[in-house]
């Protein structure tokens, strides 16, 4: 086998979901490096790529392995059986690193392992997942402090820890007592400033407000809808809003959302819901957009925010704890999380009251601190050094 023949390489195996695009974006660098690298990827069973999924990852020098049946307290024998059979993989393929993408669940597969292994976190495993297991009640605290042993034994088997936000990192060490190397996914920076805009709906004479982040309670794109519904017919005649329902999408919430949309439509707002984007037309509708808004309730470091600022486009968030060296000085923020302030940025934008400088040093920063060349250059390095 080729793997077999060329053990001058790095062998690196990936565990990870496989149609992940911001999963694939960490492959892909060391996938493009076949001289220096072969890249294997494993994932837990409901994750299988489709055969087209396959023949994209194959094409960035990503080999797609096997599916591993995830962990459950309620199947010890297959647990072992199946910790088994990850091994004889890392063993057949020669494997040099076992690098996890992310933090949770895919670390359980570290616990007992001795050999090289790497953990990148994101926002919504080490700021949610992990603290909620410390949070249960009744016989479910039993079950998720032992999960939480597990996920501690993983993280101290790891050489080497990753955060995509300085957040992350401080709560790695406060739950882990290990520190972390800030690394952001960033944007392909020179890729987006190039590319063409280009908005996927036929709008003429409206001022374009865009929320490209899921249909999902997480990201309450309802306060926007509710932000909307605090601003004046007058003004939500001269407003398109357009939101992403996304591959998963919670249809109960989108239930919510869409049932409160319509009623503005008696205020003459008109508003689009498209399924999903694929990363092209994603990055052509932020730059074409005149507003972009994200409001999520917890994030880490946000491509798509990292992606509009590339883009040129103004930009509101949520008053979260993000990276300063990205985020401060650089967009508008939701500092009293009510509809009525948001609202209030809405407005402001729509009549070009957007900070003068804003949209200057947004591009700077992503440049510096957001850039994906860069961060996986620096990954790189400190992984495998020359």
């Amino acid at each position: 086998m080729e793997h077999m023949e060329r053990k001058n390489s790095i062998n690196i195996l990936f565990i990870a979901d496989p149609n992940s695009l911001h999963n694939q974006k960490w492959m892909r660098h060391f996938g493009q490096n076949p001289q220096r690298f072969q890249v294997f990827l494993c994932c837990e069973t409901n994750e299988t790529p489709s055969v087209e999924v396959q023949s994209e990852l194959k094409e960035d020098g990503i080999q797609f392995v096997t599916a591993l049946r995830p962990f459950s307290i309620r199947t010890p024998l297959r647990n072992v059986l199946e910790y088994q059979r990850f091994i004889q993989l890392t063993g057949r393929l020669n494997i040099d690193c076992v690098h996890v993408l992310f933090a949770t669940p895919y670390a359980l597969w570290l616990r007992n392992y001795t050999g090289k292994c790497v953990i990148s976190t994101r926002g919504s495993d080490i700021l949610q997942v992990i603290p909620s297991l410390t949070q249960q009640k009744g016989i479910k605290k039993l079950y998720c402090a032992f999960l939480f042993t597990q996920f501690y034994r993983s993280f101290h088997r790891a050489h080497l820890i990753t955060s995509t936000s300085h957040q992350q990192a401080n709560a790695v060490q406060h739950w882990f007592k290990k520190g972390a190397e800030c690394l952001r996914t960033g944007v392909d920076v020179t890729y987006i400033e190039e590319i063409d805009p280009n908005y996927p709906v036929q709008v003429t004479d409206r001022f374009t407000v865009f929320s490209p982040r899921f249909m999902q309670p997480l990201y309450d794109i309802l306060f926007q809808v509710e932000a909307l519904e605090h601003m004046e017919a007058e003004e939500l005649v001269k407003i398109h809003f357009l939101c992403i329902q996304g591959k998963k999408m919670d249809a109960d919430y989108w239930n919510r959302v869409e049932l409160r949309l319509k009623k503005l439509e008696e205020k003459d707002l008109r508003w689009d819901v498209l399924s999903y984007l694929e990363q092209e037309a994603m990055f052509q509708a932020l730059k074409a957009a005149d507003l972009v808004i994200m409001t999520p309730t917890s994030d880490g470091t946000p491509n798509s925010a990292l992606e509009c600022m590339a883009a040129g486009t103004p930009l509101i968030i949520s008053d979260l704890p993000y990276d300063p060296e990205l985020f401060e000085g650089t967009c508008l923020k939701v500092t009293n999380r009510t509809p009525s302030f948001l609202a209030d940025l809405i407005r402001s934008v729509m009549q070009g009251k957007y900070p003068d400088g804003m949209l200057e040093k947004a591009s700077e920063q992503v440049a510096a601190f957001g850039n994906r060349a860069l961060e996986m250059h620096k990954l790189e390095e400190l992984i495998y050094p020359k």
